[in-house]
């Protein structure tokens, strides 16, 4: 049974923590927290901001490793009316600095590597610091600091007039400028979407569900507030391990997990490398992934792993939340397209055409429009880039509802699914020819041993672009790259088919986990330049 549904997000943990207070929450290893005990310490974190004069409407940076006492101070942040702004934790100093700035935040929680890193540079980023209890403040990068344990003191008041458009947390992601933009989403719009999901996905309090997104990718909401909502605990994957399969899989199989969530690649190396066989997994009772294609011989492993387990193919982006799922009952076949399904309920997605009108035929590609209460303001302090992407119902004029361009391309196939077919801006001619990269990377992902690929496109004069196809080979096998280029010839039209190939022990990935494109389109132009 649902607790009481709330209108602000850290609502749920308060709630959560009156219904079952010795209810476990979160852990990490050795650590946890039950509700009572995590409502405790966002109630200490809420009056400690308090005391350091943050005010409602505010923005608190979170620079922190994974770990309870960072839930705390991410739900304390909103307790006290702020909105978080949740930094990757390995991001360069730098970048960490343009974006506090560029969001006004003043009070910076910090911790781990990440405040090492800010120790090493000496360069001021906020005003006031607040670390961990085993921490101390490093000169000169704030013009004060205090531990996190000795925030709170006296019990803070409820701040009040507090209502769901009240900014809640503010997301960075690449720009297409070079610098990163950042999604703002308030309380309500936020709880559109976890009041939906969490009904879809079927959490109930006996779940658990693994973290693996860091807390400034958009799949944590699913971790954190789907799970808050529904009185569940989240174990908290460390960092540390991400890049070890093995690690990986200890974690799936020796935690209580009965949820996970994440982006495909943190499972396609588990699955190629053997690490679930042998492994009881028969808790695990729902995979969702998100964020880019699930190679589709690796979702076979997947799925012989955990043959009773539901997999969902959620798509979304970090403006909209998630708005489409796809329950996978069957896997296509190879060079088949696994569908990103049906909108959410309180979703309406509309493929549009270039000429404006709605497409509603099968297999005709457009550009995906998402329209519902979960659709993000804006992109903070950035009207330029906000009026291009948060635009006027094309089909409805008049209509209030936010409205989402993505950018991405999608078809309706014959049973009313969507199908991704790329992103827009990974739509490049070819000697006037348009070419879709997502297609030529689906091909190759066909030829046996290819665990991944990724298509780039360097700019040529001559011919519009010159196209790089990189390809990950799966462990322990070897791709025969004269048999790729054959089965690439028999597929694709000349003007399709790459001019080089470089084969990789792997893609270089970002720290979300998916490809990092602009590093192998670097890469791409370097290649062709050699010749």
């Amino acid at each position: 049974m649902y607790l009481q549904p709330a209108f602000l997000l850290d609502q749920l943990v308060a709630r959560a923590a009156a219904h079952d207070p010795d209810a476990p929450a979160v852990c990490m290893e050795a650590q946890r927290l039950t509700y009572g005990e995590l409502e405790a310490r966002v109630q200490a974190v809420a009056a400690g901001l308090a005391s350091a004069g943050v005010r409602p409407g505010d923005r608190v940076g979170l620079y922190m490793p994974k770990h309870p006492e960072a839930v705390a101070a991410l739900l304390g942040i909103l307790r006290a009316g702020a909105a978080y702004v949740p930094v990757d934790p390995q991001a360069p100093v730098e970048r960490v600095r343009f974006i506090l700035e560029h969001c006004g935040v003043k009070v910076l929680f910090a911790g781990g590597r990440p405040l090492k890193q800010l120790a090493a540079a000496g360069k001021r980023v906020a005003d006031t610091l607040v670390v961990p209890d085993d921490c101390t403040v490093p000169t000169g990068v704030a013009g004060g600091g205090c531990r996190l344990g000795a925030l709170g003191g006296a019990d803070v008041a409820p701040v009040a007039g507090r209502t769901e458009d009240d900014l809640a947390y503010v997301l960075y992601t690449s720009g297409s400028t070079g610098l990163p933009k950042g999604v703002a989403i308030t309380h309500g719009q936020s709880l559109a979407f976890v009041r939906t999901a969490t009904e879809i996905f079927g959490l109930h309090a006996g779940d658990t569900l693994a973290s693996h997104a860091p807390f400034n990718f958009d799949l944590s909401i699913i971790d954190l507030f789907c799970t808050f909502l529904a009185g569940a605990q989240v174990a908290l994957l460390p960092e540390a391990w991400l890049g070890f399969p093995a690690k990986v899989a200890d974690f799936i199989a020796q935690t209580p997990i009965t949820v996970w969530n994440s982006v495909p690649s943190a499972l396609v190396g588990v699955v190629n490398r053997g690490q679930l066989e042998a492994k009881d997994l028969s808790r695990l009772r729902l995979i969702m992934f998100a964020g880019e294609p699930f190679p589709l011989p690796a979702l076979r492993g997947l799925r012989a792993a955990v043959p009773e387990a539901t997999l969902l193919n959620v798509y979304g982006q970090t403006e909209a939340n998630s708005s489409t799922y796809h329950r996978i009952d069957e896997i296509p076949a190879d060079g088949q397209p696994l569908p990103i399904g049906r909108p959410f309920p309180n979703y309406d997605v509309l493929v549009m055409g270039d000429d404006g009108r709605a497409v509603t035929e099968p297999g005709v590609p457009g550009e995906l429009y998402v329209v519902g209460p979960a659709v993000a303001s804006g992109y903070y302090a950035d009207p330029e880039r906000t009026a291009a992407a948060f635009v006027q119902h094309p089909l409805r004029p008049g209509c209030r509802q936010p409205v989402y361009r993505t950018g991405d391309r999608a078809a309706w196939d014959e049973a009313g699914r969507l199908v991704f077919k790329g992103r827009a801006d990974h739509a490049v001619k070819v000697r006037g020819f348009r070419v879709e990269l997502a297609e030529i990377e689906s091909v190759a992902r066909q030829v046996t041993g290819v665990a991944d690929a990724c298509a780039a496109a360097v700019p040529e004069d001559e011919v519009g672009h010159r196209l790089v196809l990189f390809v990950a080979e799966a462990p322990g096998q070897h791709v025969d790259e004269e048999g790729l280029r054959h089965h690439l010839a028999e597929i694709l039209p000349k003007y399709m088919r790459p001019e080089r190939v470089a084969l990789r022990a792997s893609l270089p990935r970002t720290t979300t986990g998916k490809v990092d494109r602009p590093s192998l389109n670097r890469e791409a132009k370097a290649l062709l330049t050699e010749g």
